[in-house]
This record gives C-alpha cells, sequence and structure tokens, in this order.
C-alpha cells in the first residue's frame, strides 16, 4: 500500500519548489497552469477528490488547458484520487509518459560522496544568465524554455540556492536546491555531456548537501525519470532510496 501522507507531503513540497502561474482548484484537484515548459507546472495533482461527477471535472480540467492552449495532462503518484482516476483517463483517450521516481533520503544515511578536486564549485543565492544559458548544452535549453524556467523560478518563495561546476570559466554542470520545513530539494541537475562519468554529478550532490547542512535540513528528496538508469544508480549509491512513483497521463 503506497504511503498517502509521504505521497501529498512530498508532492507539495516539489509544488511549491516549482510553483505554477495559476492554480484552479477543482473538487480537491489543483490544475496546474504556466508557461507550458515543464509538465509538473501544468498539470493537474488529483492528491484529494471530493465531488460525484468524475466525467464532467475531467472535461472540466480539459476544458481549462485548452482555453491556454496546454496540452491536457494529469500527474498520478502511487496514490491518488478518486480510486477510478486511472481507469477512467486510459478509457478516454489519455496515455502515460514519462514514469518518474521521487527519492529521499534523511541526512545522516547520506554517504560521504568525493568531490572532484579537478573542477571549481560555486553557489549562488540567485541564478545568473550563464547558468541558465548552460541549459543549452544538454539539449534541454531550447529560448522558450529557458525563458519559461527564468519565470517559474522567480516564483519561488522559499529558501533557494544555485549551485555549478566549472571547468577554468566554463560551467560544465549546474543543480538547483530549495528549501522547505527542513527538506532540501535537488532540483535540475544537468551535466554536460562530455564531462560525464567523471564524478561531477556526485560532487554537486554533495556541495548540495553541504549547503544544506549549514540550513539546518534533516532531509532531502529529487525527482528522476525511470528511464535514466546512471541517474537512479548515482543516488542509490549515496544512499537516495525510492520513496514513490508517478507518471503523467496526457490527452491524445
Amino acid at each position: 500500500m503506497p504511503n498517502k501522507g509521504l505521497i501529498r507531503f512530498y508532492q507539495e513540497l516539489s509544488t511549491n519548489a516549482w510553483p505554477a502561474k495559476y492554480y484552479y482548484l477543482l473538487n480537491g484537484w489543483v490544475a496546474r497552469i504556466s508557461e507550458g515548459v515543464t509538465k509538473r507546472a501544468n498539470s493537474v495533482m488529483p492528491l484529494t477528490y471530493y465531488g460525484n461527477k468524475l466525467l464532467k471535472d475531467i472535461q472540466v480540467a480539459e476544458a481549462i488547458y485548452t482555453k491556454n492552449n496546454l496540452p491536457i495532462i494529469f500527474q498520478l503518484p502511487d496514490y491518488f484520487e478518486p480510486k477510478n482516476l486511472l481507469e477512467t483517463l486510459l478509457e478516454n483517450d489519455y496515455k502515460i509518459i514519462d514514469e518518474t521516481l521521487v527519492m529521499t533520503a534523511k541526512i545522516n544515511d547520506l554517504l560521504d560522496i568525493p568531490i572532484n578536486q579537478d573542477y571549481s564549485y560555486q553557489n549562488t543565492p540567485e541564478a545568473e544568465n550563464e547558468w541558465f544559458n548552460s541549459m543549452s548544452v544538454s539539449g534541454r535549453g531550447t529560448q522558450k524554455r529557458i525563458e519559461g524556467q527564468k519565470a517559474i523560478i522567480s516564483r519561488i518563495l522559499q529558501p533557494k540556492s544555485f549551485f555549478s561546476t566549472k571547468q577554468d570559466k566554463e560551467i560544465i554542470g549546474i543543480g538547483m536546491t530549495v528549501l522547505e520545513q527542513g527538506n532540501l530539494g535537488i532540483f535540475d541537475m544537468l551535466i554536460n555531456p562530455d564531462f560525464r562519468r567523471q564524478g561531477i554529478a556526485g560532487s554537486l550532490i554533495a556541495k548540495m548537501v553541504e549547503w544544506g547542512k549549514e540550513n539546518s535540513i534533516h532531509s532531502t528528496y529529487l525527482c528522476v525519470q525511470g528511464d535514466n538508469q546512471p541517474a537512479i544508480a548515482l543516488y542509490k549509491k549515496v544512499g537516495l532510496k525510492e520513496c514513490f512513483r508517478y507518471r503523467y497521463l496526457i490527452k491524445k
């Protein structure tokens, strides 16, 4: 049985850490509407439900995203409401995409992570343009996506920090952390493909955890796509464990 309380808690943390531009409440569901560049900030989060006309509410949600020229997406973790939502969506031309693991750890359970000293590391409370521009190296940084992520990040209310790894003056790895309720959320971990398998991702995590400890965190969490086996192996190696999964359902 999925742990309903933990799922709700970490879904709320990650939603706060990646805030949508608008929210529409629908019988317990939360429809998140943003710039359209990420699914988390542009999907329905169905953690609770107290309606009695499921198909009608699905149609209302569909109309909201259609009006905003966005794809129609539901984010379903291992626990959602109502229980027949997944079955109903699949019967109404939705398909499952991008299953994702949420991995967590108590700080004291994390193993010591070696830092590759061949590179320099820095973190700043605000993201500079070069931090955003380095996304293009990974193939995830179209100008539209970068501008959309800038807008989302500008709405984060919690303490945050932006980390980068450099060779000379060139950024070769980045990541972002957000603090809430003693939890360190790790987001947007990207490494230049030419510099992978050199311990840079692990080094960034070590620096993030070090910063988190300075800010009195007791736990950490992150999200990773289920088909990213190298990243999952790294996170397990440093002590993170799978807590639950979620997947997106998108209207065909």
